[in-house]
């Protein structure tokens, strides 16, 4: 896909409007709305244009390769979604305890700060 960002609104963040990205991806805009309407993917609106963020077309990249080159279909795709989502979130909750408990060990004094 090409980098051809359109820049929409005040927030100065990137889109691609629904119909760039069906044309990129060589798919129905309607394909794109299905995935939308089940929840597979979210689209942006910023004023008068409606599409997707970087986070979103690698989304629908990775819907599509799973659709069109592995014949998954979109019942098995929202579930491999779904646990990568989970995984996600659960990574990110044990990084942050990762860190509260670094952090709680360097501040608990040492066993020679007694002397």
């Amino acid at each position: 896909m090409k980098g051809s960002g359109t820049t929409v609104g005040t927030m100065n963040r990137p889109i691609l409007p629904r119909d760039e990205v069906a044309r990129q991806f060589s798919v129905e805009t309607t394909t794109l709305l299905r995935f939308e309407s089940r929840g597979l993917v979210r689209a942006i609106r910023q004023g008068d244009v409606e599409g997707y963020g970087p986070a979103e077309i690698r989304r629908l990249w990775t819907i599509l390769t799973f659709k069109q080159d592995l014949g998954i279909n979109l019942a098995g795709i929202e579930v491999i979604l779904r646990l990568r989502d989970q995984m996600a979130a659960t990574h990110a909750r044990l990084d942050r305890l990762a860190r509260a408990l670094r952090e709680a060990l360097e501040d608990e004094p040492g066993p020679d700060a007694d002397g």
